[in-house]
């Protein structure tokens, strides 16, 4: 799957529920090219710092977060203590703490930046601080505006399956001191996660009766099918990916299992290789990956089946087994700009006579087919919620931008140090 990763929370479908991937042994060994786990069972060390404060939670103190606050040089009294409000409403510090701390983590996640890297960029605190409030604005704030205007409740079944969901995680630990552990590492209190659970449940009850489904926001089917049939509003492509790591070499333990590896394993273990060498060899690789596109482009050009190449040379295992292709709009935000430029830019049934070449991912053959209409009415909820997103982003974004913020005392004295 190419989609690039995305730090835009404001697609209101992500929910902030960090702990429930902790206790899944096998996250750390998930597809590097997927979607950013959201465990935080690796978080800085900085989620461990003792203050001996209690945190405003009202839940059993076993399970409670140590955090603290200092500024200018001053601890803070954490108990009542309101770090912005929003809207008319007042964030506390540890509603504060565990998105600032999952703010940093969405960073490190997407772009490789911890802490330090953060800090040591030019703005980089600022922009973190800002990012945070971003956070919260998009995963409280304005759920809460859009479940007061449009009169959504969590029912007693929702809050039955809350308190399922909370007992299953718990389940995913051997003891409960592993559990409060994971807890901590997440930055989480009960009181926390268990409003992140109802969180998540409404943001999922509002993407399906206003962003989806013919909702309030969603662009309604009558009017996509037309959409999807106009060329320059809604496309569909086919590529052969041939990634700069293709053509590396494995080590001979590797090469033992490699043939009988599934080609998401085969792309981690060909990766590990290429990303283990220096820049020199790297540079190599990506020629000889750029020989074997050039190669397979004049196939394609000369007509050779586009799905045949595609089984035989692509490593994009997400499209090789979608003979419809990807789809997207212009404006699409989730998708590589050079693929859907190059797209757009040819007839339905044309190859592209150059390659695509995209700093991350490598080498492209694109080829743009017809919209797939029988598939598109199979499939439209799901077609139009990926059409709509760039615009409900933009909508939700403007609702956050006009939201007034008013800061504690001391927040300009804030540092990389004060939030522990």
């Amino acid at each position: 799957m190419i989609k690039k990763i995305s730090a835009a929370l404001i697609a209101l479908t992500m929910s902030v529920c960090m702990l429930t991937s902790c206790g899944k042994s096998s996250s750390s060994d998930a597809d590097p090219s997927s979607s950013s786990s959201s465990s935080t069972a690796d978080s800085s060390s900085s989620g461990d710092a003792s203050s001996g404060e209690e945190s405003s939670s009202k839940s059993d103190s076993s399970s409670q977060v140590e955090g603290s606050l200092t500024i200018d040089g001053k601890k803070q009294d954490i108990s009542n203590f309101v770090m912005c409000t929003i809207d008319g409403t007042d964030i506390d510090f540890m509603t504060f703490r565990y998105f600032y701390f999952y703010t940093i983590e969405v960073f490190k996640n997407d772009y490789g930046a911890d802490l330090n890297t953060i800090v040591n960029a030019k703005g980089g605190f600022e922009d973190l601080l800002k990012q945070t409030i971003e956070n919260i604005k998009s995963n409280r704030i304005i759920v809460d505006k859009l479940v007061k205007e449009n009169n959504i409740t969590l029912t007693d079944d929702d809050k039955k399956k809350i308190e399922e969901e909370y007992e299953n995680t718990k389940k995913q630990f051997k003891t409960e001191d592993e559990f409060k552990a994971q807890m901590k590492n997440a930055h989480l209190t009960d009181e926390l996660y268990r409003k992140n659970l109802e969180y998540k449940t409404l943001t999922e009850k509002i993407s399906n009766t206003l962003f989806t489904n013919d909702g309030k926001y969603a662009t309604k089917r009558a009017d996509f099918k037309n959409i999807a049939k106009d060329t320059s509003k809604f496309a569909s492509e086919l590529h052969i990916m041939i990634p700069y790591y293709s053509e590396a070499e494995l080590d001979e333990e590797t090469k033992k299992t490699y043939d009988s590896m599934t080609l998401d394993n085969k792309a981690q273990a060909k990766n590990k290789a290429y990303t283990a060498l220096d820049a020199e060899s790297q540079k190599k690789l990506q020629q000889a990956a750029k020989a074997k596109a050039d190669e397979v482009l004049k196939k394609a050009l000369a007509g050779e089946d586009f799905k045949k190449l595609m089984t035989e040379y692509s490593w994009d295992n997400a499209l090789t087994q979608k003979d419809v292709g990807y789809f997207f709009s212009p404006d699409n935000t989730d998708f590589p700009k050079e693929i859907i430029e190059k797209t757009y830019a040819l007839k339905e049934n044309e190859v592209a006579k150059d390659l695509v070449v995209h700093e991350l991912y490598g080498y492209f053959i694109v080829k743009r087919i017809p919209v797939d209409m029988t598939y598109v009415e199979k499939n439209i909820d799901a077609i139009i919620a990926d059409y709509d997103k760039p615009r409900i982003q933009k909508l939700i974004s403007e609702w956050g931008e006009n939201m007034k913020v008013t800061y504690c005392d001391g927040w300009d004295k804030l540092t990389p140090d004060s939030v522990q």
